[in-house]
């Protein structure tokens, strides 16, 4: 008679008493060591090893004379700042030092930054959250709100759209757009954040749902360029007026303005779009992204939201583009990301200052989009924009430039007699860059909203073609994460889609792109009954400017997030 499913864990342990009671006492104990877990039940011993690498990086021989011991980050910003702490953080042993000029401002935008940044930042880095939070004041990001396509309402694009926990057939069918599919969709409605009062014994739910910083960047920096100095990271002012290469695919040397003589054993160019080592001075190759993506231009400038923090981005369909607006403390920060062929920049800042009533003087930003043929090359590598740049829509750019940093550290050698895995970092780098371009062009293929000249020329024009497979596979049935497990296997191992089948999902569904939707396998009233429940909890949640009180008054609220085994930090950090 076959053994009910749900004695076999005690029938592994009866199976494992039985097989070694013919053994010595020795050999039951060694037996019973291996296969049992720790509550000495029988667990996976079998098809599960315990053997583990040792995770630390190899540091060089003292008598190596081709050893990587320097390191010179040139260029300052977040790209800059951001590498050299890494460097410090995970390889201590070298001497890291920070080239930048003085002269060069910092940006003093809003940033959008993804989950991944608060692993990133307060693991990887180490960084304490008080003093992130007193100092920086950052803000919550549940996802990005898109004022696009035909629904008047929108779209939103959660960060937990992979979860689906209310349903997204549910709430085409039911109110005929996405946007009652997940919690944090719901909370993004509702302006709202996944925290609880009363204020003496609040509760957050932030640790079961990924979310990410809104970061002032000029703040941000200054914080940077205070924790690099005091960990120890040195740091030279000077402009680079030349880059002295000492054969193919090497840098000698470098020379500042003010005459002095700069080398190390290898050089990080985080010099932005002047890409002063990778692009000039070695003249990688540039692949443009300008057939999908047509902007090339940005105005910003800030407005007072009256202490009304929304807990997302927001991305505005334009007439020649789209704008952001980012809430920080103080303002929302916004930025008209438009097509110079389309629009002048006079007009950009009329339209964006007419948009947004009372908005500060502009400022213009140029940026061309693609990347280079290569990150790393010999004894340099490039990261941030100096190696690739598309424009903000999804927040890529400082997703973009952890990636980067990840692979460098990961795969820098102690010696450079030592096998190099550039070529490695190069491919999945560039792979990663072209996936963006790809997911970013669905979002101006398929954007109904105007119908203004750009907007015509974008539906018309815009190349789709590295994600046309997927396309027609949407085509014949929707939600593609709810496909045959063959079907989406096949997708996920050829589709470049980036934020995986769920992103192509939000973006698609969210405007209305046509499929054939999947019927549900269950009645619509259990549907109705996961959004009544979903609604009770964001009818008592907290707006963003209450919850972020109790956490800089609860230091247990961030132990909580960052230290709890069950936080999808924590999980986070084990892949990093």
């Amino acid at each position: 008679m076959p053994r009910s499913p749900r004695d076999a864990a005690s029938t592994l342990t009866e199976m494992l008493e039985e097989l070694t009671a013919p053994m010595s006492e020795d050999e039951r104990a060694l037996v019973r060591g291996w296969l049992s877990g720790p509550d000495g039940t029988a667990n996976r011993g079998l098809t599960t090893g315990r053997e583990r690498a040792a995770a630390a990086f190899t540091r060089p021989r003292d008598d190596d004379p081709r050893a990587v011991r320097t390191v010179g980050v040139i260029g300052g910003g977040t790209a800059g700042y951001l590498t050299a702490l890494a460097l410090q953080a995970k390889r201590p042993w070298l001497e890291v030092t920070l080239v930048e000029s003085s002269t060069v401002p910092i940006i003093g935008v809003g940033e959008a930054t993804v989950p991944l940044m608060v692993t990133f930042l307060h693991h990887y880095l180490g960084i304490d959250p008080l003093e992130l939070y007193r100092e920086v004041q950052p803000t919550w990001k549940l996802g990005i709100r898109f004022d696009w396509g035909p629904n008047p309402d929108g779209f939103m694009a959660p960060f937990d759209w992979a979860a689906n926990s209310v349903g997204v057939l549910g709430s085409l069918a039911e109110q005929g757009d996405i946007n009652a599919f997940t919690l944090q969709s719901l909370l993004m409605k509702s302006d709202r954040t996944p925290v609880f009062g009363p204020d003496d014994a609040p509760i957050s739910l932030m640790k079961y749902l990924a979310f990410a910083y809104h970061l002032d960047n000029e703040r941000f920096v200054r914080f940077l360029t205070s924790l690099a100095r005091s960990r120890g990271v040195g740091h030279i002012d000077a402009k680079i007026a030349d880059v002295v290469l000492g054969g193919h695919e090497w840098v000698d040397h470098l020379l500042t303005t003010d005459g002095r003589r700069l080398s190390f054993d290898f050089y990080v160019d985080c010099s932005g779009f002047r890409s002063l080592m990778l692009g000039k001075a070695m003249e990688t190759p540039f692949h443009s992204y300008a057939d999908s993506l047509f902007t090339d231009s940005a105005v910003t400038g800030n407005t007072e939201h009256g202490g009304h923090l929304k807990p997302y981005t927001t991305a505005t369909t334009m007439d020649a583009g789209w704008c952001w607006t980012i809430p920080t403390r103080e303002s929302d920060h916004h930025g008209y990301v438009y097509s110079s062929a389309a629009m002048s920049d006079e007009d950009a800042a009329a339209e964006l200052a007419r948009r947004f009533p009372g908005i500060t003087p502009p400022r213009q930003v140029r940026f061309r989009v693609g990347r280079h043929d290569l990150a790393w090359r010999g004894n340099m590598m490039a990261i941030g924009n100096s190696y690739g740049f598309v424009e903000p829509l999804e927040s890529s750019g400082l997703l973009m430039i952890t990636q980067g940093i990840l692979a460098l550290v990961t795969s820098l050698p102690a010696s450079w007699s030592d096998p190099v895995g550039r070529d490695v970092v190069n491919a999945v780098l560039g792979k990663k860059w072209d996936e963006i371009r790809w997911f970013l062009s669905v979002h101006y293929r398929f954007n109904t909203r105007r119908d203004t000249p750009f907007w015509r020329e974008a539906r018309t024009r815009t190349d789709v073609s590295g994600l046309q497979p997927l396309l027609d596979v949407y085509a014949a049935g929707a939600p593609l994460r709810m496909r045959d497990t063959l079907t989406r296997r096949y997708l996920e191992l050829t589709a470049p889609t980036f934020y995986g089948l769920e992103g192509i999902d939000c973006v698609l569904l969210g405007q209305a792109v046509p499929t054939r939707l999947l019927p549900s396998s269950e009645p619509i009233e259990r549907w109705r009954a996961r959004k009544a429940a979903a609604d009770a909890l964001v009818a008592r949640s907290l707006p963003q400017r209450e919850a972020l009180a109790l956490f800089d008054a609860e230091p247990r609220l961030h132990e909580e997030l960052l230290k709890d085994r069950d936080s999808w930090v924590t999980r986070s950090a084990a892949t990093l």
